[in-house]
């Protein structure tokens, strides 16, 4: 079974404070110079390659940049498309889900502030399974808030994808162009939409050429993972303003070993 993982660390300071404590009165007036408390679990995004009935052990971090201890309880679910955009399912909800498989060692993990802890995440794929993603929830809250602390919980997930087998197709929508301002340059979008059986990651380009076929600039697209049935905007920034006139373009995403491509137009008011 072949792996893929990412290591960026996913913060989540903004989003989950973990505990609130009032000013001391001889707090620092420059609060920016402070810290940021947050947690961070990594890797964000595991990809895994294998085949049905087969298991797969990962390894997961969850670090502690609070002053507070908080504990986590391990939750995997499985997630779901319909109509086109994600939700999670609890574990045995769905037939022949991959969530039900799981098995954490240990179910749950005690983190001290400025320590870190590892747990192993045990999946199995079943031997007919249509679903290709599950997310390994850190849910928790602090261990004892205490001097006058707020406990909030918090909830912090690894995506976890599976490709078992060569079932790859992507399908593009037209494209569409922003109104370019003297503020904001034009941005091109597409919309793709995964319609074939396994996860992709299409990277894509596209050029803009101009009334005599001139190659006048060219931008890249923000790369997004597509899960089976997904449907998801891709958008590139044009790099600098484009003299009033009408345009072409051409895009070109590849994934998987497979190019698509597809050609546009738009037009650049006086």
């Amino acid at each position: 079974m072949k792996l893929t993982t990412t290591t960026a660390l996913i913060s989540f300071a903004a989003l989950w404070p973990i505990a609130t404590a009032q000013a001391p009165a001889d707090a620092p007036a420059d609060e920016s110079a402070r810290p940021q408390a947050s947690l961070a679990l990594t890797p964000a995004i595991i990809m895994v390659r294998g085949r049905p009935g087969q298991s797969s052990t990962q390894t997961l971090t969850i670090v502690n940049h609070t002053a507070n201890e908080v504990r986590f309880k391990l939750v995997t679910e499985d997630v779901v498309v319909k109509d086109g955009k994600r939700s999670f399912s609890a574990a045995g909800l769905i037939a022949d889900g991959i969530a039900a498989s799981s098995v954490a060692s240990p179910a749950s993990v005690v983190v001290k502030a400025g320590e870190e802890a590892s747990v192993q995440v045990t999946l199995t794929l079943p031997p007919q399974t249509g679903q290709r993603a599950v997310v390994t929830f850190f849910r928790g809250g602090l261990v004892d808030p205490g001097n006058g602390a707020i406990g909030l919980g918090a909830s912090l997930g690894t995506l976890i994808t599976f490709n078992v087998s060569s079932d790859y197709q992507v399908a593009a929508g037209p494209v569409a162009a922003s109104l370019q301002t003297p503020a904001a340059n034009v941005i091109l979008s597409e919309e793709l939409r995964n319609i074939g059986s396994e996860p992709v990651v299409p990277l894509g380009v596209i050029v803009i050429l101009n009334a005599s076929g001139k190659r006048v600039a060219k931008a890249s697209f923000t790369p997004q993972r597509l899960l089976p049935g997904e449907r998801l905007t891709f958008a590139a920034t044009n790099p600098a303003q484009l003299p009033p006139g009408r345009y072409r373009t051409l895009s070109s995403f590849e994934f998987e070993g497979k190019v698509m491509t597809s050609a546009g137009e738009f037009a650049i008011p006086e």
